[in-house]
């Protein structure tokens, strides 16, 4: 009797355990002005064209590479930690509406770019030079704001 009664607890006890490792952990809720790891957020001409989950960050010594998207559809930028954080390029692939790209201290590859961090959070903007899909055959600038979290 005695045997059924430590199985039967035992059992139980098994039992809750089990379910409480099942649960699904917390929600993460950023800080304010920061993302969530491993997302990222792209505006292009002022118009937000959405949070993707598909990002990528490498980094090798201080050379960072963030791509996100995709090969069709996507932003890669190059970021220098050297001597002070610096947007090196951005290029943009189809990404509302838009194709180009900026690369630092090379004339006719895009205007300007700034870089800073909210937390763990980069935030990239400035003017790339290039074209929107709907009429290719016309160069145009156009204002870029990424802001991502590896």
């Amino acid at each position: 009797m005695r045997n059924r009664w430590v199985i039967g607890n035992c059992a139980a006890a098994c039992a809750m355990l089990l379910a409480g490792c099942s649960s699904a952990p917390a929600d993460f809720d950023p800080p304010p002005g920061e993302l969530v790891p491993g997302t990222a957020q792209v505006t292009i001409n002022g118009r937000d064209v959405g949070l993707t989950e598909a990002v990528q960050c490498n980094t090798t010594e201080w050379l960072t590479t963030i791509t996100t998207g995709s090969p069709t559809s996507g932003v890669t930028a190059l970021l220098s930690n050297k001597e002070a954080l610096v947007t090196e390029a951005v290029n943009i692939t189809d990404v509302g509406g838009f194709t180009g790209s900026y690369t630092a201290d090379v004339g006719g590859t895009g205007g300007d770019a700034e870089i800073g961090m909210t937390g763990q959070t980069f935030d990239i903007s400035g003017t790339a030079d290039g074209f929107n899909t709907d009429a290719p055959s016309f160069r145009v600038p156009a204002t870029f704001a990424i802001r991502v979290a590896c």
